[in-house]
C-alpha cells in the first residue's frame, strides 16, 4: 500500500493503515476523526480512538464509504418511514401523507421526496386541506437534500413556521454492534411487543393518548422493543425495526434520575442486535441536533450525520 500524505485526507475518510510500533507492524482500521501535522486520530470499529503519530504510519489505503452512507436520501428516509408508519396514511403522487391523531411529527406529517404529482401551490393546498380534516395542524417533513425545488420557498410564502433541525445518522449494523460496550450485570429484557412500562417509560403522556401511543409503536410486522427493569421498573427503553435490511432505532429514553450510567448505550445495542438478527445489515437513527451527549454516543458506536431535516407547519390564528 502507497503512504498517502496528511493533506490529502479529510475528516470523515475510513482508512486501513499499517503501522510502526516497538514490537512490529499492526493494522489500524477506522474513521479519521482527527488529521494534525503530526498526528491523526482514528475511531476503530470498536468504538476507541487511537492517536497515530504520522511518522509511524508507513502505509494507507481508503476504504470506500459503506451502503449506509451511499444511499440516498429518499432511500433512507421512505425506510424511516416504514419503521416509524403512520396510523392513516395516503400519497400525494410521490409524496407520503401520514396523520396519527397527533402523536409524533414523524407519524403526522407529509414526506415531501419526490414529485407530488401536480404543481407545488396546488399540493400544498392539497396537504393542508386533508390534515385539516383529520383535525390536525398541516406539517411536512422537509429534508436538506433532495428537497422539491421552490417548496422551502412557497411554504416561506404561506408563512409555514420552522421547528428545530434534526440529524438523520447512518452505520453498518455490525461496526455499531461492534463497538457498543459489552454488560452483562444488567436486567436487560428484548420483547416484541411493549408492556405498560415500556410505554410508560418512552411516552409520559395523558392517558387519552396512551393508546395512540402504543398503536403506532406497534404498528409493524418486525419491530422489537427493549428494556433495562431496575426492580420490575423500566428505566431505559429502545425501539428498533427492520425493512429491506434496514435497522431503524427509534424511541430511545432513559428516566431522566437514570441517565449518566451508559443505560441508552445498553438499551439501544439490545434492540439492535435483535434487528440483526432479523436481517438488519444497516442502521439508522433520528436525533435532535441539539441533543449533544446523544450525538457524541451515536458517533461513537459508528454513525455519521447522512442528512438533515426539519418540519414545516402551517401558521395558525
Amino acid at each position: 500500500m502507497a503512504f498517502m500524505p496528511p493533506d490529502q485526507l479529510a475528516v470523515g475518510t475510513t482508512v486501513t493503515l499499517r503501522v510502526e510500533t516497538p514490537v512490529g507492524p499492526i493494522g489500524v482500521v477506522g474513521v479519521l476523526v482527527g488529521v494534525e501535522a503530526d498526528t491523526w486520530s482514528v475511531r476503530r470499529r470498536d468504538g476507541s480512538t487511537s492517536i497515530l503519530n504520522v511518522a509511524s504510519i508507513t502505509a494507507c489505503r481508503v476504504v470506500p464509504p459503506p451502503r449506509s452512507t451511499l444511499a440516498s436520501v429518499d432511500e433512507v428516509e421512505r425506510m424511516g418511514a416504514l419503521g416509524w408508519r403512520g396510523l392513516d396514511q395516503c400519497t400525494l403522487g410521490e409524496w407520503l401523507l401520514r396523520a396519527s391523531s397527533g402523536f409524533t411529527s414523524r407519524g403526522n406529517s407529509a414526506l415531501a421526496l419526490g414529485d407530488p404529482g401536480t404543481d407545488l401551490e396546488p399540493a400544498i393546498d392539497q396537504v393542508e386541506q386533508w390534515y385539516t380534516e383529520r383535525g390536525l395542524p398541516a406539517r411536512i417533513q422537509l429534508t436538506s437534500r433532495d428537497a422539491p425545488a421552490g417548496l422551502s420557498d412557497a411554504l416561506d410564502r404561506r408563512g409555514w413556521t420552522t421547528s428545530p433541525t434534526v440529524h438523520t445518522m447512518t452505520a453498518e449494523l455490525g461496526h455499531v454492534l461492534r463497538a457498543a460496550t459489552a454488560t452483562t450485570d444488567l436486567d436487560v429484557r428484548v420483547d416484541e411487543t411493549p408492556d405498560a412500562g415500556w410505554i410508560s417509560c418512552y411516552a409520559r403522556v395523558t392517558d387519552a393518548l396512551l393508546p395512540t401511543a402504543r398503536a403506532i409503536l406497534t404498528n409493524h410486522p418486525a419491530a422489537t422493543f427493549a428494556s433495562v427493569r431496575r426492580d420490575g421498573k423500566s428505566v431505559a427503553v429502545a425501539r428498533a425495526a427492520v425493512d429491506d435490511r434496514w435497522a431503524g432505532l427509534f424511541a430511545v429514553e432513559v428516566m431522566p434520575e437514570h441517565r449518566g450510567h451508559g443505560l441508552g448505550e445498553v438499551v439501544s445495542a439490545a434492540a439492535l442486535r435483535a434487528a440483526g438478527q432479523r436481517g438488519g445489515r444497516r442502521s439508522y437513527l433520528q436525533v435532535s441536533t441539539d441533543n449533544a451527549a446523544a450525538i457524541r454516543l451515536y458517533e461513537r458506536l459508528g454513525y455519521t450525520v447522512h442528512h438533515d431535516y426539519l418540519y414545516r407547519e402551517m401558521a395558525t390564528g
